[in-house]
């Protein structure tokens, strides 16, 4: 991880340690480490708390956030990518067969708790900065405040059961700390919060940085649009579809948020109106990330690993002229941008991911899937409008070459068809195992394993370690089977 930004070393070496529970190897922690301040000595002012979010949003750049194995891993565990590579813990994630020992669990684990972290710090701390306007502190705390909210989106859904609509969602999720952790102090050491506590925190984050933020953002920057489009996302997994939809509508029509004519240019253009929000990386600034998705998704010749190809099932299954599949040749070292899937060397590779200098942003939201998220909304509630849901779907299809679904498409083929629209629409982006794992429906890997409902595998262990040095959590904490 780069901790050269100003406040980014703020206590980071404490936040594994204290309430959350994971070092990178076996030592002791100097409990007040060198590189870390008092906080007071920290924010001491506007430049400095923006310092410090600026450290937040790098803090995405882990490679247990968006710069490694979570964006992958949701795609080659699911339907979408194989992965043919020799490192035994991904192997082990593609047959359904991790440990609580996992290292790619734990580096998702440890690096969305410091983010969450570096959020908390700022969100306690900004307020009391001297000489900030009240704007100035909302549009701080408003960004770290969507951080939050997303780090904890990502994790709840990796860690916990799925979120049941109208249930009592009292099923374990993950450790909630909204506190700032800067000290080892046992106190900090906190129980696994119910996945309904979870979410409630997230809707709060999110509503809070819509009441705080400007429109826009920033495409690397969240905005009011962007808490919205995530506030969406998280309404669609929650079973609230009205305000899905609703919150989805608010981000379409959102000036100068559009669908791009062409399915390759959010990923050929990083400033494409058609991008809501990305971690945004670039070859000076993604240090650490050596398990970016572009090493795995490039081949060996063209300055990648090779160990990443769109699977194949993922292909045959596509609609005939569906543009998403369509297939360029490469003969020369560089990737062109004509298409989403190119071939070289015999072997297929996704186009997402083709900056051998680890400098390809991560789309996280686009205008995309705001579309696909109002069409199931409107094709599952029971006041939604199934002609909008066809009208959404077929904007989708459309810009991938695809005819209009027909007229009288309704009821769960509907919505099959809104499925089957995210899968391709979203693949290569780490979401189709979180889609299937929400729906209920099987998981079946590019290695060819699969996990039913219920199979323990579905979710990711608590790491051992964070049980171990956490006074709050024992083996009785453990997701079920680990």
């Amino acid at each position: 991880m780069n901790y050269s930004t100003t406040i980014r070393t703020v206590f980071v070496a404490l936040t594994a340690v204290g309430l959350l529970g994971l070092t990178a190897c076996d030592q002791t922690i100097d409990k007040t480490p060198e590189q870390s301040q008092p906080i007071n000595q920290s924010f001491t002012d506007s430049s400095a708390a923006a310092s410090a979010l600026t450290g937040a949003y790098d803090g995405l750049q882990q490679n247990g956030v968006y710069g490694g194995f979570p964006v992958m891993a949701a795609d080659f565990t699911a339907d979408v990518a194989t992965f043919s590579g020799s490192f035994t813990t991904w192997n082990q994630a593609a047959s359904f067969n991790i440990t609580s020992t996992h290292g790619p669990t734990e580096n998702i684990w440890a690096d969305h708790y410091d983010v969450i972290n570096r959020a908390n710090l700022i969100i306690e701390n900004t307020p009391n900065v001297e000489g900030i306007t009240q704007s100035g502190i909302d549009n701080i705390v408003g960004q770290a405040k969507f951080i939050r909210a997303l780090s904890y989106f990502n994790l709840v859904r990796w860690f916990g059961e799925p979120y049941e609509p109208g249930a009592s969602n009292d099923q374990p999720g993950v450790i909630l700390q909204t506190d700032g952790v800067q000290s080892t102090d046992p106190d900090f050491n906190q129980p696994r919060a119910s996945v309904e506590e979870i979410y409630t925190q997230i809707r709060a984050d999110l509503e809070d940085a819509v009441s705080r933020l400007d429109v826009r953002g920033a495409r690397i920057r969240a905005g009011q649009s962007v808490a919205n489009a995530l506030l969406a996302k998280v309404s669609l997994y929650q079973g609230n579809w009205e305000e899905a939809a609703n919150r989805a509508t608010s981000v379409i029509e959102k000036r100068p948020f559009t669908l791009s004519e062409d399915p390759t240019q959010p990923y050929s253009i990083e400033s494409s109106s058609e991008i809501i929000f990305s971690t945004s990386f670039s070859a000076i600034d993604n240090t650490g990330t050596n398990d970016f998705p572009s090493s795995f998704y490039l081949p060996g010749d063209l300055g990648g690993r090779g160990d990443l190809n769109p699977f194949g099932n993922f292909v045959d299954n596509a609609e005939s002229g569906d543009v998403r599949v369509a297939v360029s040749q490469v003969t020369g070292q560089e990737v062109n941008g004509n298409t989403l899937l190119y071939q070289y060397n015999q072997d297929l590779w996704t186009n997402k991911f083709t900056q051998s200098a680890l400098g390809d942003d991560v789309p996280v939201l686009r205008v995309a899937e705001m579309y696909l998220i109002r069409a199931e909304a409107e094709a599952r509630s029971s006041s939604g409008s199934e002609s909008q849901a066809r009208q959404d779907v077929n904007a989708i299809r459309n810009r991938a070459g695809l005819g209009d679904v027909s007229s009288s498409l309704s009821g769960q083929d509907l919505i099959d068809e809104i499925i089957r629209q995210r899968r391709y629409e979203l693949a290569f982006e780490g979401d189709r195992r979180h889609d299937l794992q929400r729906l209920g429906r099987s998981i079946t890997s590019g290695s060819g394993a699969t996990v039913q409902t219920g199979d323990p595998q579905r979710i990711l262990p608590i790491p051992a370690r964070a049980i171990e040095v956490n006074d709050a959590l024992d083996q009785g904490s453990q997701n079920p089977g680990y």
